[in-house]
């Protein structure tokens, strides 16, 4: 520190303490932080010719700290966190007059704007009390222009004409003021009514269009969509002063398709970002207590019947369903041992595992041989080479036969992901909880929900 004079060996009574350095073992708000207070630590320090050699042997002495040692790393606002004390230099006080000013200047702004805004409210409020003013004539302006008009000459003209022609000409102006007047009346109204008729976002009347429909919420028609609708709206019971119900059904289904910010969405159909979040919560609820039956598992004769024609010529008809899961990325948790939980070595990131989900077939790290046997089925997965060079050839043409027909689960869940992004995006980690025992994740709402309206669509493997 500038006149400084303390020293280790000399001044037994004062303690020392080594710049913090910049931690990177320990994540990266860890590391954001402890850069963010090194950076802070050499600005109060503030001398010239700080190399890192300099930094790694001096220390700062406990008269520059309040309490006489400097606080924990984390304690971001704790008045030692940063060395404030017998400093040398005046920047703290000039960063207190810096800021003064900013926060003046600020202040300034803002009732600069306040005042522009007022200004403009009252203009506007002037010019549409102006509407309801007699106007003046056309033929009248025209009529004062024409000043330079020889009076002898206009009324030698009126002179001859007959009584017959004056009142013509007297009821075609009055004709012609009626005209102009309607004219001019017509044309206001017709103003406040495309004004005040116009469609409003995403309401039933707007989302007609197939393709608008398919963009925004991922089913194939308006019909799919309005059918949807009525029978998912009887049991929201939570509505929106601004929005419509079939607005709000919209705004969540394009949460999950296009998995557009709140505040984009906010923006779009003009409410709070807190209301698009409580109608988000809310319809997902709804809709998922609602379409889950659309996700079921049939009974036998139904699979024999719906079985496409590749499980058949491969498996015959046992073969009663393919697992596979799929991983999401989150956030990263800030509890340690759910971090540790999380994290996928194969993904190199924080995520979630969801399972959509006689012969059950599976991929190799299906460990469920035992838990199917218990219920009398064969599990049918990829041979393994366990230490081989190569598979045998028996084993090379049943695992061909396995990933030809497993591919299509792989195509499904693709195309569930696809037609909701929300799946394939980074989710909060308070999608993963709940508020009561009884409600499920908001995470598993979304997933089920995705998966209903995927199952509305025309099935991507073929039936032949």
């Amino acid at each position: 520190m500038i006149n400084c004079h303390n020293r280790t060996g000399r001044d037994k009574d004062i303690k020392f303490y080594v710049v913090p350095s910049i931690i990177k073992n320990q994540g990266e708000k860890a590391e954001e932080l402890s850069i963010e207070r090194r950076t802070r630590w050499l600005s109060a320090i503030s001398r010239d010719k700080l190399s890192e050699s300099v930094l790694r042997h001096d220390r700062v002495c406990s008269r520059h700290f309040v309490s006489g040692k400097p606080a924990a790393s984390w304690d971001k606002y704790n008045v030692d966190w940063v060395p404030t004390l017998n400093l040398g230099h005046s920047k703290k006080q000039r960063d207190d007059e810096r800021q003064l000013r900013d926060t003046e200047r600020a202040e300034r702004g803002k009732l600069r704007r306040k005042r522009q805004h007022e200004e403009t409210l009252q203009a506007s409020a002037a010019k549409i009390l102006k509407l309801d003013e007699p106007g003046e004539q056309v033929k009248d302006i025209f009529a004062n222009s024409s000043l330079n008009e020889n009076v002898e000459d206009v009324a030698s003209h009126f002179e001859t004409l007959s009584v017959a022609d004056v009142e013509a000409n007297k009821n075609e102006t009055v004709k012609c003021d009626q005209a102009e007047s309607s004219t001019q009346t017509d044309e206001f109204e017709y103003l406040f009514s495309s004004k005040c008729s116009c469609k409003a976002p995403f309401d039933a009347d707007d989302m007609t269009d197939d393709e608008k429909v398919r963009f925004y919420t991922g089913l194939t028609e308006a019909k799919t969509l309005q059918l949807v609708f009525e029978h998912v709206s009887p049991f929201v019971t939570r509505k929106s002063k601004s929005l419509s119900k079939f607005q709000e059904m919209v705004m969540s289904l394009m949460k999950n398709r296009i998995n557009v910010p709140y505040q984009d969405l906010s923006y779009r159909f003009g409410v709070s970002v807190s209301t698009v979040y409580r109608i988000y919560t809310t319809w997902m609820e709804v809709m998922d207590a609602r379409l889950s039956p659309l996700i079921y598992w049939p009974e036998r004769h139904e699979l024999w019947h719906t079985m496409p024609k590749c499980f058949q010529s491969a498996f015959g008809n046992r073969t009663t369903v393919i697992i596979d899961c799929f991983e999401i990325f989150i956030e990263r948790p800030t509890n340690l041992l759910a971090r540790a939980q999380t994290f996928s070595s194969y993904k190199h990131h924080n995520t979630i595992k969801l399972l959509p989900g006689d012969m059950v077939m599976a991929d190799r790290g299906f460990t469920v041989e035992e838990s199917v046997a218990f219920k009398r089925a064969e599990l049918v997965i990829p041979a393994f080479t366990k230490g081989k060079t190569q598979l045998d050839p028996i084993d090379v043409e049943k695992t061909r036969e396995i990933a030809h027909v497993r591919i299509h689960v792989e195509r499904v869940i693709g195309l569930l992901r696809r037609k909701y992004t929300i799946l394939e995006g980074i989710l909060p980690t308070d999608f993963l909880s709940t508020s009561s025992k009884d409600q499920s994740p908001l995470i598993d709402q979304i997933l089920r929900v995705s998966a209903a309206l995927t199952n509305l669509c025309p099935p991507i493997v073929p039936f032949d």
